[in-house]
């Protein structure tokens, strides 16, 4: 019994580690340019014409990746 009791608490902690495991980036400003940058190149060879093609790579990409507001000037 000792032993549930001793994991219970474990089990329980690891519950918002798994739901938090989403990508979840925060960058430095100049970091978050490079990234942006790449992924716009990216995305526009996929789709020269920028329509929604474009705009739904970019956002794939981008997904979960933020600016650290700290870095900025």
């Amino acid at each position: 019994m000792r032993s549930v009791l001793w994991i219970l608490p474990v089990l329980m902690a690891t519950v918002p580690v798994c739901a938090a495991d989403q990508k979840e980036i925060y960058l430095s400003m100049k970091e978050f340019d490079q990234t942006i940058d790449r992924a716009h190149s990216e995305c526009a060879n996929v789709d020269l014409e920028f329509s929604q093609g474009f705009y739904d790579c970019l956002d794939r990409k981008m997904q979960g990746i933020y600016i650290d507001t700290s870095t900025i000037k």
